[in-house]
């Protein structure tokens, strides 16, 4: 708990926006414009870094807005993840919100089940961009040594088609990082509606 309260401070320092949620599952989260630069400390490095650095973007756009949720790394907190980007995503339709959610239970999941945010005071922190016609979604864990791999499983498998049912449902996704954190995340087309 102590390294989770620690990350969030963190996270509180970097944005001076920040706004505490009253769901208990939510220790920070924030809304600012990303036109105003701040500096913040990434929580792996703990080296002070410009925010546009910190943020991952395959655009050249900057995104409109960011709202951030930082839980712990346990699947009880999967559910959670949903419901809080449920309500980030309140102004889009039911089937654009759906499809997000399904794929950030997969992507929660896998960051607990495949790396250290499952271990004692990890962590999983989600972070939503709105762009003009489309959101990005990402899901950043404490690391791993593993890469997350589309992988072609058969029938009977249990497991294993996380990766490949949020490629196939996404309008973009991809990862980026190391064993000391990972971002994976999604893009969906959409805007919100009016």
């Amino acid at each position: 708990m102590a390294s989770i309260m620690a990350a969030t401070t963190a996270l509180h320092k970097s944005c001076p926006h920040v706004l505490h949620s009253t769901a208990g599952c939510i220790f920070r989260s924030y809304f600012r414009s990303v036109s105003t630069p701040t500096r913040g400390v990434d929580p792996y490095s703990k080296q002070v870094i410009p925010v546009a650095e910190q943020l991952t973007s395959s655009s050249s756009l900057s995104p409109l807005s960011i709202k951030c949720g930082c839980f712990e790394g346990d699947f009880i907190q999967v559910p959670n993840c949903r419901s809080w980007l449920r309500m980030i995503l309140c102004d889009y339709d039911s089937a654009f919100r759906w499809i997000a959610e399904l794929c950030v239970s997969e992507l929660a999941a896998n960051a607990i089940a495949h790396t250290r945010s499952s271990w004692i005071g990890g962590v999983v922190w989600l972070r939503v961009e709105f762009y003009p016609s489309m959101v990005r979604v990402v899901v950043r864990d404490n690391g791993s040594e593993q890469t997350p791999t589309v992988r072609d499983v058969g029938a009977d498998a249990v497991g294993g088609r996380g990766l490949s049912l949020v490629q196939s449902m996404a309008s973009g996704f991809g990862h980026q990082g190391n064993y000391l954190g990972r971002e994976v995340w999604f893009d969906l087309e959409g805007t919100p509606e009016t």
